[in-house]
């Protein structure tokens, strides 16, 4: 008897203010769920979906990260092109490029000449460069830089029959080659003109990746700002590696 006194005695209201208490204030409808089964298969049920939700979420972020990160690694590229193709155009415009040198020929020989060994090598590094800046630029998702570019690529392909002259073909897709026997052969008055003058090609060319350039840092800038509140309350989380790729 003493017993089922013990046993009465977990179930006796004074172990709350209320008349329903049981075991540790629980009620006997709930007792009568956690034997049965289903009071668990609830707290499943309740767990699995809010883990999923958790999932998804950690879905979108990754996600949002991985677009980010992409995004910076292009425009990074695109802006480090353009910068170099800024510095091959100055470099072709200074004047002492097109200056008459003392050069010496394989057999020893003095002569006073056109430095064409210093002018196909800063040709080259231009138009290796400008076909980068071609190549990256396919990749922006900006607007600003993706017309600059088509308007860089539609000018180079207008003035194609002059770069000829200077040894400069332009290619179906879009990029530019040398062909090192007619730029060595051409008039430096050309190559000058095409290069190194003011309102030249590559001085055109140098402002279209100018504008460029500045897009390209500017949308580096936006993209390290991300992890920020944006003007309409939401909120974009960057964590980890991605976060440090971007800053």
């Amino acid at each position: 008897m003493s017993g089922i006194n013990n046993i009465a005695s977990l179930f006796s209201p004074t172990q709350s203010n209320s008349g329903n208490s049981g075991i540790y204030n629980l009620d006997f409808n709930t007792l009568s769920s956690i034997k049965s089964g289903s009071y668990k298969k609830l707290l499943n049920n309740y767990y699995q979906e809010n883990s999923t939700e958790a999932t998804e979420e950690g879905k979108t972020t990754n996600s949002n990260d991985i677009k980010t990160s992409t995004q910076k690694v292009n425009t990074t590229k695109i802006k480090d092109a353009s910068a170099s193709v800024i510095k091959d155009a100055k470099e072709l415009a200074n004047q002492k490029m097109w200056e008459k040198k003392t050069v010496v020929d394989k057999d020893g020989k003095e002569s006073t000449d056109y430095d064409r060994d210093a002018i196909y090598k800063a040709v080259s590094k231009f138009a290796n460069d400008y076909n980068d800046l071609v190549k990256s630029t396919g990749d922006s998702e900006s607007a600003t830089t993706l017309r600059t570019a088509a308007n860089m690529v539609n000018q180079t392909k207008i003035n194609a029959k002059v770069l000829s002259m200077a040894g400069i073909n332009v290619k179906s897709d879009n990029t530019i080659e040398i062909d090192k026997d007619v730029l060595d052969k051409a008039d430096v008055g050309v190559l000058k003109s095409v290069f190194g003058a003011d309102g030249s090609i590559a001085s055109q060319i140098q402002s279209s990746a100018s504008r460029i350039n500045n897009d390209s840092v500017n949308a580096l800038a936006k993209l390290a700002s991300q992890g920020m509140y944006s003007k309409d309350g939401g909120y974009t989380h960057i964590t980890g590696s991605n976060y440090n790729s971007i800053i």
